[in-house]
């Protein structure tokens, strides 16, 4: 699949689903910030290599001073969930401290909140942000009861990691 093609996909998800309020998540849409992100063009999509995930993480980082996020999409097929994981505990080891994190997506590990499957599903992601940024948004969030509908091990997985 080309970079156009994902592109597309990827615009098409976070329209149709990523922004959308759902019912199963308390009428929040999965991420609030999304469409506002998309829409103000703050989000900037690159093609990777999966064995240059780390590679590709780092040297983006400077887009992250005009952007919000930087989405790092890839074959799935070349990496399994497992693997992924592991290079993105790897790569958040070298984040963190200097305030970025990388989220990772991989279409082989299913990723549910209250039902409702979270995952993009036609390539791999890896997602790289501002650190502190995210974790302001993630306390607006929970202030507001965005995660009334998230169990422990969800919170565990996605937000709690971050703040340790």
């Amino acid at each position: 699949m080309e970079l156009s093609q994902v592109k597309d996909q990827l615009s098409i998800w976070l329209q149709d689903f990523v922004e959308k309020p759902h019912p199963a998540l308390g009428n929040w849409a999965p991420c609030p910030f999304a469409r506002s992100a998309r829409i103000n063009n703050q989000i900037e999509i690159i093609f990777s290599n999966a064995k240059d995930l780390y590679t590709d993480a780092i040297d983006n980082l400077p887009l992250l001073d005009h952007k919000e996020v930087v989405i790092i999409c890839f074959d799935h097929n070349m990496i399994d969930p497992v693997t992924l994981q592991e290079t993105v505990g790897y790569i958040n080891q070298r984040l963190m401290p200097v305030n970025y994190v990388a989220l990772e997506d991989h279409p082989g590990a299913p990723e549910y909140i209250n039902g409702v499957q979270m995952n993009f599903g036609i390539c791999g992601l890896l997602l790289v942000q501002k650190l502190d940024k995210l974790n302001t948004a993630s306390t607006q969030l929970k202030e507001k009861g965005y995660y009334t509908h998230w169990n422990q091990k969800a919170m565990n997985d996605v937000v709690n990691w971050r703040n340790q």
